[in-house]
């Protein structure tokens, strides 16, 4: 029987009580320092971080039972200096006849503190155990002077992220953020002291292996050697420091999804088998800033991330996924009674079953009608065939029909019933500030080219300006706009100012087209209220019509092409740097390191299959980290766009990426999945734990935005640079 007693094997390395490994590039020493009970810990002191320290760098959890864990904290027995950098060895005794031999190697490169721990075990036992690096604080640091950084999941300010989600507000209430490697899209985690200084974890080799079972979180405690993922995170407990660090396997805490409960919290632990055959190893990188904000927290944390992780593209054949796209959005286009649209949600199964919304005809965010026809127009220029004719008719046909039904400014919805050519009334179709504006600015985008190339759309453009002159005397004084109105009214159903950078662009085009400064001004007015309440803090909210104004990857997209239009129209070099940093936020939702599937998963059973990287993927908001999808293949022209403005080379890989990585599972000739054919693809996938596991959506359903976005990163790119898209679509 194991007592769960431990013997530390103590064994001094050095008569001095001092060594040290060098310094870092701010300034701070990293020395590993022998106590009175002559074992050793490590200290970082000096320069612009707060003290740092920790008196026992071995930390575990041993499981003896279901319920029954016994925490271990001792220092280093032996402490040497290596060719490399430091090697430092402890020895836990537990129970009878087993032994645990922890090896860690410290080195020190630049600004980068790095240690890669081997864990040994000796003998056998039932339970299972799991080791942490964990370092302290300075006490006189508190929680409240420190902002957290977890890609997709967490910018600082929690009051956005959802009270249950990783990142909400509970768990900052708790003084706890402890987020799991499956739910980032890099395993990058950092505080951001009120000095200026900070510090950033990253696990640069992941690996994230775990099982069917244990990702869908059935089981509060699981022991198994295939658990390869870790928890990176800060929390200060009771009358203790701020904490920061990593754990493996790893460890979340949990709330539950249903709202209306008490939320109590979960643990959810995962442990290694105490065994001889368990392979226990990791390595975590922790990196030093000093002078930055938080926007320079984001970005520079996250291309250090970028730059260790070196995400590989998975190169696509453009022109092929182009045709099948495009001839997949023209299949799907429906007429009825001489109304003209794309169907709101089809089945990405071979089924003839349909949805009970299937006829909803929707402007912007997932319906993307207007863009749609937009890009059949654009086909139809480049084949002039019968196949090129039929895709002119539907896209003039879908503009048509939404102008028809939706006639009247006040707006009745952003979308109509295809089956009655009535507004369709529910919250999807609302009068949306965001589903109206981003269509509308496609549409004056059409006008603009049909009428070089001789066609004129007169009732195109009179549309959206009756709804744009209609939108400036909505404006409020602060510049912002509402989220949201009723139905055919003026009245505000949702006041937040949150999407104000919605309306910008196309306000742009409106002085371009018309020379009306008061689009324009009211743009700039609109821009400057988001920079100046959001912006600044490297934040952007609200982008997913759908959720409660939750911080979310589009809310930064759109911010970007605010800022970057009104560059474009202004030259004013302060836009283009306030879109750099809506560009920095948004890249920060991209998956750049591929994830298994779970080992043991039938392949038939999951929707995001076995061996498909994934790279390229985004997290959708913070409130479901974890869940991706490809909307920001939209954003390949405005990060190419990027790459030209400013000659950062950075910002051309994220282009490529999101042009390549973002079809790997659209479906082609030979790689269909499961799907009904070429050119579908479903809506998204969960790579963190919960729901059904990993790999496996909420559902199998496209909606238009799936093909929409991928087309508009091809179409966009091309029109804005042709020499960069031959390069960007070649891997020569």
């Amino acid at each position: 029987m194991y007592c769960g007693f431990l013997l530390l094997f103590i064994s001094s390395c050095s008569n001095s009580g001092k060594i040290e490994l060098g310094r870092l590039s701010g300034g701070e020493t990293i020395s590993f320092v022998r106590s009175g009970n002559n074992s050793w810990g490590i200290n970082i002191a000096g320069g612009n971080v707060p003290g740092i320290s920790q008196a026992n760098p071995v930390i575990m959890e041993i499981l003896q039972e279901e319920e029954k864990i016994q925490p271990v904290a001792t220092g280093y027995s032996s402490v040497k200096e290596a060719r490399s950098g430091i090697n430092a060895v402890a020895k836990v005794k537990y129970g009878e006849g087993v032994e645990f031999r922890v090896q860690d190697h410290w080195s020190l490169s630049g600004a980068v503190l790095t240690v890669s721990r081997r864990v040994e075990v000796k003998g056998n036992a039932p339970g299972g155990f799991s080791s942490s690096v964990i370092l302290e604080l300075d006490p006189s640091v508190t929680w409240t002077d420190v902002q957290c950084l977890a890609p997709g999941a967490l910018y600082g300010d929690p009051t956005f992220d959802g009270d249950r989600s990783p990142g909400g507000t509970l768990n900052y209430q708790a003084k706890r953020f402890i987020m799991r490697e499956d739910i980032l899209p890099a395993p990058l985690f950092a505080l951001s002291l009120s000095n200026g200084s900070s510090v950033a974890i990253l696990d640069p080799s992941p690996g994230g292996e775990s099982t069917v079972e244990e990702t869908k979180l059935t089981k509060r405690i699981m022991t198994d050697p295939r658990f390869r993922f870790g928890s990176l995170g800060a929390w200060q407990g009771e009358e203790k420091p701020v904490e920061f660090g990593f754990t493996y396997p790893g460890v979340t805490t949990a709330f539950g999804r249903v709202t209306g409960t008490t939320p109590e919290t979960r643990w959810i632990k995962r442990y290694h088998p105490i065994a001889e055959e368990t392979n226990h190893q990791y390595e975590i990188s922790f990196r030093f800033g000093a002078n930055e904000t938080f926007t320079d927290v984001i970005r520079n944390t996250w291309r250090w991330a970028w730059e260790t992780l070196d995400p590989k593209t998975s190169y696509t054949d453009v022109e092929q996924m182009r045709r099948l796209l495009i001839d997949q959005l023209s299949s799907q286009v429906t007429t009825i009674d001489g109304r003209t649209g794309i169907p709101f949600v089809m089945s990405t199964q071979d089924t003839a079953l349909r949805q009970w919304n299937w006829t909803m005809i929707a402007m912007g965010f997932v319906g993307k009608n207007l863009e749609g026809a937009d890009l059949l127009l654009r086909e139809a220029e480049r084949d002039k065939t019968e196949r090129g004719q039929k895709m002119y008719k539907q896209g003039t046909e879908i503009i048509m029909s939404m102008i028809r039904a939706l006639n009247s400014v006040p707006l009745q919805a952003t979308g109509y019933d295809l089956a009655t050519g009535k507004p369709w009334d529910h919250e999807w179709l609302a009068p949306w500030l965001r589903n109206a504006t981003e269509d509308m600015r496609t549409l004056v985008q059409a006008y603009q080219r049909e009428r070089t190339l001789g066609r004129n759309h007169p009732e195109w453009f009179s549309w959206v300006k009756k709804y744009a002159d209609w939108l400036l005397l909505q404006q409020r004084e602060d510049g912002s706009f509402p989220r949201r109105w009723e139905r055919g009214s003026v009245v505000v159903a949702e006041p937040t100012g949150t999407t104000s950078y919605a309306p910008v662009p196309l306000l742009v085009l409106m002085t371009l087209e018309t020379g009306d400064q008061k689009y324009l001004q009211s743009a700039l007015r609109a821009a400057t209220y988001v920079w100046e309440e959001w912006g600044t803090r490297g934040l952007f909210i609200g982008g997913a019509s759908d959720n409660p104004n939750i911080t979310d990857k589009e809310a930064g997209m759109l911010s970007l092409e605010a800022f970057l239009s009104l560059y474009e129209a202004t030259k004013d070099s302060v836009w283009l740097e306030r879109a750099k940093v809506a560009a920095d936020f948004a890249e920060s939702w991209i998956w750049i390191w591929n994830l298994p599937m779970p080992e043991d998963a039938v392949d038939s059973l999951l929707h995001w299959k076995k061996g498909v990287p994934t790279i390229g993927p985004q997290g959708i908001t913070a409130r479901v980290a974890g869940s991706v999808d490809q909307y920001m293949a939209w954003s390949v022209p405005t990060y190419a766009k990027l790459y030209k403005y400013t000659g950062d080379e950075h910002y051309l890989d994220v282009a490529r990426v999101l042009l390549h990585d973002t079809k790997s599972m659209v479906a082609i000739p030979g790689r269909l999945y499961d799907l009904r054919g070429p050119g579908w693809q479903q809506e998204g996938w969960r790579m963190g734990p919960g729901g059904s596991g990993r790999g496996v959506g909420g559902h199998r359903f496209w909606l238009p935005w799936v093909t929409t976005n991928h087309l508009r990163g091809i179409y966009g790119l091309e029109e804005f640079d042709a020499g960069l898209f031959r390069k960007l679509s070649n891997p020569d």
